[in-house]
């Protein structure tokens, strides 16, 4: 039996929100007992523990942390069986086994966060309100940030997509500011080896947030197709400074995204021979992402960092390569179905695609 009475008298008591002062009182103690237990220096009497988990509304097991172990070890299982159905894209599935779990732990904070997510990658709009409620009921109740933090920004996000713009941005104010961000801030603590890795990480995000931040500079700004061939090359040559190697790893996503996009705009202008190059490179590297391994990045800038197949997750059962041919078979490419180089490209990824 595995008892953690000290632990659960501090999370209890500032769950509670009360002081030691407060418990002393109600038990008719001194403080500095009620100290020392928390201190893990000795134990109450026996006869105190009803009144005192009567207090905290709570069973003397669960005062006492009896199980606590083997109740962490049936929350972890829950959220392994989620990463994988999340790296499967199986949204659906991930919603009812978070319905599973918090039958069993209402209560616990990260299950409630694990459902937030998939019911918004399940469907934002018409889990909207749900999404909403468990969100604020993070909020609410729990003090990690990590979990607050992720709840900030599903809130922004939902309430943004229901049209309701100001609640949006008072959510996205309560982020924190990059600036100040626990990443940030580690860059100025962290030592040698370790600061090393930490710094080409900050380097893979920011890139990765140039990606995205470039994305709606193209589609808020209205962009014609000149100008977003301007930003999808700016950003292409953004990932081969970073990678010179072309070992992208799980950025080979990206890559083959902007690949995409810059094909389209080509077609737009009629520069066919442009798009095609284009979109031959779109397959190319939704290809080499569906088929890559774990293993190091090999670029001089990333080179301690690792590319893991098992670090991926997505809301969307297919793979890259099945996404980027059930497109080129659109109505939208019509006018090349039967062109060689479109042949081709279809039959590359037909390969490799998983619907």
């Amino acid at each position: 039996m595995n008892i953690t009475l000290n632990e659960q008298l501090k999370k209890l008591r500032k769950k509670k929100g009360n002081t030691q002062e407060d418990l002393a009182n109600h038990l008719g103690i001194t403080v500095q007992a009620v100290s020392k237990w928390e201190r893990g220096e000795g134990y109450p009497d026996i006869t105190l523990l009803p009144h005192i988990s009567a207090y905290y509304n709570v069973s003397i097991d669960e005062l006492l942390g009896v199980g606590q172990a083997e109740r962490e070890k049936k929350i972890e299982a829950y959220e392994e069986k989620d990463a994988a159905l999340f790296r499967e894209g199986k949204s659906a599935e991930r919603v009812a086994l978070m319905r599973e779990a918090l039958v069993e732990f209402p209560n616990e904070m990260r299950l409630v966060y694990d459902l937030m997510y998939a019911l918004r990658a399940e469907n934002m709009t018409e889990n909207a309100d749900e999404i909403i409620a468990l969100g604020e009921r993070i909020l609410d109740e729990s003090t990690d940030n990590g979990l607050r933090g992720g709840a900030i920004q599903c809130l922004s996000f939902t309430h943004h997509m229901k049209g309701d713009k100001q609640t949006a941005k008072k959510y996205a104010h309560m982020a924190d500011s990059m600036g100040v961000s626990c990443d940030m801030l580690l860059i100025n603590i962290l030592e040698g080896d370790e600061a090393v890795e930490h710094c080409q990480y900050l380097l893979q995000s920011f890139l990765d947030h140039m990606y995205l931040a470039t994305n709606i500079m193209t589609w808020q700004g209205g962009y014609g197709p000149e100008d977003a061939i301007k930003c999808r090359q700016f950003m292409l040559d953004c990932f081969k400074l970073l990678y010179p190697d072309e070992n992208y790893g799980f950025y080979h996503c990206r890559v083959s995204d902007l690949y995409h996009r810059l094909g389209n705009n080509y077609m737009w202008l009629g520069q066919v021979d442009e798009m095609f190059d284009s979109f031959e490179k779109a397959a190319e590297h939704a290809i080499k992402y569906d088929t890559r391994v774990n293993g190091k990045y090999t670029a001089f800038m990333v080179n301690r960092l690792t590319s893991s197949v098992d670090s991926a997750y997505k809301d969307y059962t297919e793979n890259d390569s099945a996404l980027l041919l059930r497109d080129f078979k659109g109505e939208a490419y019509a006018a090349y179905h039967d062109h060689p180089r479109m042949k081709a490209i279809m039959e590359k990824l037909s390969e490799v695609a998983v619907f």
